[in-house]
């Protein structure tokens, strides 16, 4: 589904050049009424088929949001509870289905992504909100205490679609930025305390991510952390 909502636009764009190209010839031949009906209908389908097609191409790589969804599951394991050290494993709960461990030193595990919010108009058509995750990090409850510490990071980002390949990043920003259609791009985190055998849920929403204890365990630690 997602390939064809990218080829259906771009087979409009090159209707809308073969339109444009006739009217050329048209105008070449002196066809006044042809020619203008060739080159301003033709131009016109080709410059919105493209820009719907990389508008679809740029979501490709994101996720979209309607409400809330549940994003990923955060599980933790201590390795060294003494030194603070834990194996995180990070199970993506979307179509990617991607499984990361990451062992960290610290108080807290941090996930964060960025996400896309579109005009109102562009909601209208269909345009919800998108995200992607970018990776988990560790965290302690106060600057004092990680103020010298080691930071470790583990990357989330799940395999970009094949046809992200084929066009340059500059062009969809291009397209996006003078289209009008983003409303706002930012960055989002959550984060939850480290304990062995906690549980936890990290859930996107249209304004960003939110993360919820899963099991006993996670609850407890949650309530006694020390923010």
């Amino acid at each position: 589904m997602g390939s064809m909502m990218v080829v259906v636009p771009l087979a409009i764009a090159v209707l809308g050049f073969i339109g444009f190209i006739s009217g050329l010839v048209h105008a070449v031949k002196l066809r006044p009424g042809r020619a203008t009906f060739g080159l301003g209908g033709g131009g016109a389908l080709t410059i919105a088929g493209l820009a719907a097609g990389l508008i679809d191409l740029n979501l490709q790589g994101y996720a979209r949001l309607t409400y809330e969804v549940p994003l990923a599951e955060v599980t933790v394991h201590a390795i060294n509870p003494a030194q603070k050290v834990f194996v995180v494993t990070v199970t993506r709960l979307d179509e990617t289905h991607f499984v990361q461990s990451c062992t960290l030193q610290g108080e807290a595990w941090e996930i964060g992504g960025r996400f896309q919010k579109w005009k109102a108009w562009a909601n209208e058509i269909g345009l919800n909100a998108t995200y992607t995750l970018d990776q988990i990090s560790n965290r302690y409850y106060s600057a004092a205490d990680g103020n010298g510490k080691t930071i470790n990071a583990c990357d989330l980002k799940a395999p970009q679609p094949k046809v992200n390949q084929y066009l340059p990043d500059f062009v969809v920003e291009w397209v996006l930025r003078n289209m009008l259609v983003e409303d706002r791009f930012f960055g989002s985190a959550s984060f939850m305390p480290m304990a062995d055998g906690a549980s936890y849920k990290v859930i996107a929403t249209q304004f960003g991510f939110n993360a919820e204890p899963d099991n006993d365990i996670a609850k407890n630690a949650n309530q006694q952390r020390a923010f």
